[in-house]
């Protein structure tokens, strides 16, 4: 019988080293048991198909066997002192975010795409795009806005942690509500005890300071733009719409195996430790903060230690995980009879074709953005930080793309309309007074 420690580690390969996103690999551990794949080293011997039996997508069903087969080898390698290597690079130690950045670069490394076009146009080109995605990303994408307003002295790498953060808890007690787990969550059996908390759209964190992690206050354009978008309009020049990049967000750091180019599965990453904090002078919520991965410190450990409020060396949410994650999971809602898709060149390479798609998702994740920044910049000023903290599920709930209930359902994709997003805000057809972060 296949034991609860198995089926974690078995969820742990999926979704760290094999990259499978953390919904899908939940969804497949069932049918993973029933042919009898618990472990890594089982994965690694079994054939292809059957493999693509369980996981259909061909090149995802490689990449998993990839994976499995590289890992069974380090765990060979490591159990014969006779094969070890003095090279560092084969150990995957955890990312240290910041460690080979400046902060403002680190900062600039997670930047998410923007469109640069009148608030008419804006709003327009929102009204009329549909997405097709699952509920996990949507959830990551409200939280990273809704941050701006409710903590704005939180840096983009803080508000995606804490995003990740709320998504993954969130996913973890719905699979256990479902069945598609077993156990408690982590925070339940007393990981975290003596961490800070904070409460983020109706989920209670597990959170670090990030004591003496001095970022340059380059959120100035995000404040620009949350004051221009409550003017009205000036109409400017219309220009077409276009998806802007720091070029530095689309690298990782060059020659640092440690660095690995993140994918948007759950990664985690061990913060680098810091000097003892100063007397403090800042409140709580204006300190940098990481939010802590309870699950990967509890398979580290054999009992739950009670922690220091000043401790930093923790697994936590990694800001780049959930910035690619957004960047990947937004796509366009397939093309109706209505609205027939442009027809498409045989001569387009499957690159090309990619680049293509890419570039689509990104833009569709820039309006989507747009659209939560032009719902709370509606509520801000009127409700509060902690109201619109309160009410922010309740508006993720009307908007979410509708899956099967159950089982069934789980990672499951649909339509999101934009135009949803907007008819929330004040003044809106609906100006979503909803129940709060119920669940």
């Amino acid at each position: 019988m296949t034991s609860v420690t198995e089926i974690q580690a078995l969820l742990r390969f999926l979704s760290q080293d094999a990259k499978v996103p953390v919904p899908l690999a939940m969804s497949k551990i069932k049918d993973l048991k029933g042919i009898s794949i618990t472990t890594p080293e089982s994965l690694s011997q079994t054939p292809l198909p059957k493999i693509q039996s369980i996981f259909p997508d061909e090149k995802l069903a490689k990449q998993i066997l990839s994976a499995a087969k590289r890992v069974s080898k380090k765990r060979t390698a490591s159990s014969n002192p006779t094969n070890s290597s003095p090279s560092k690079r084969v150990k995957h130690t955890p990312m240290k975010p910041g460690e080979q950045l400046s902060p403002s670069d680190f900062e600039a490394s997670v930047a998410l795409p923007t469109i640069d076009l009148s608030k008419t146009a804006l709003i327009d080109l929102i009204n009329n795009t549909v997405l097709h995605t699952n509920r996990a990303p949507l959830v990551v994408a409200f939280v990273v806005q809704l941050l701006k307003y409710t903590m704005p002295s939180q840096p983009l790498t803080s508000r995606l942690s804490l995003a990740q953060a709320v998504m993954s808890i969130g996913a973890k007690s719905r699979a256990i509500t479902l069945g598609i787990q077993s156990g408690k969550p982590a925070e339940d059996e007393g990981w975290g005890e003596g961490q800070p908390k904070i409460r983020v759209m109706g989920r209670e964190l597990r959170v670090m300071r990030r004591w003496g992690y001095e970022w340059h206050d380059d959120h100035t354009q995000e404040t620009k733009y949350q004051e221009s978008v409550k003017q009205e309009d000036q109409e400017p020049e219309e220009t077409p719409p276009t998806t802007t990049h720091d070029l530095a967000s689309q690298e990782t750091i060059k020659g640092d195996p440690s660095f690995p180019s993140p994918s948007p599965t759950q990664q985690q990453q061990r913060q680098p430790s810091h000097p003892q904090p100063p007397p403090q002078t800042q409140k709580d919520t204006e300190t940098p903060l990481w939010a802590l991965n309870l699950e990967t410190l509890r398979s580290t450990s054999n009992t739950a230690p009670i922690l220091s409020p000043n401790t930093t060396n923790l697994p936590i949410y990694d800001p780049h995980a959930a910035r690619n994650y957004l960047l990947k999971s937004f796509a366009s809602a397939p093309a109706t009879a209505s609205s027939p898709a442009p027809s498409s060149s045989p001569e387009k390479t499957k690159k090309t074709s990619a680049a293509k798609e890419r570039e689509e998702k990104e833009h569709n994740l820039a309006l989507l953005l747009h659209a939560l920044d032009l719902l709370y910049t509606s509520w801000i000023d009127v409700i509060g930080a902690e109201e619109l903290n309160r009410r922010a599920w309740g508006w993720y709930v009307r908007v979410r793309p509708e899956v099967e209930n159950g089982p069934a359902g789980w990672g499951g994709r649909g339509e999101v309309r934009l135009k949803g997003i907007l008819e929330l805000r004040r003044g809106g057809s609906t100006v979503g007074e909803g129940q709060g972060a119920g669940r």
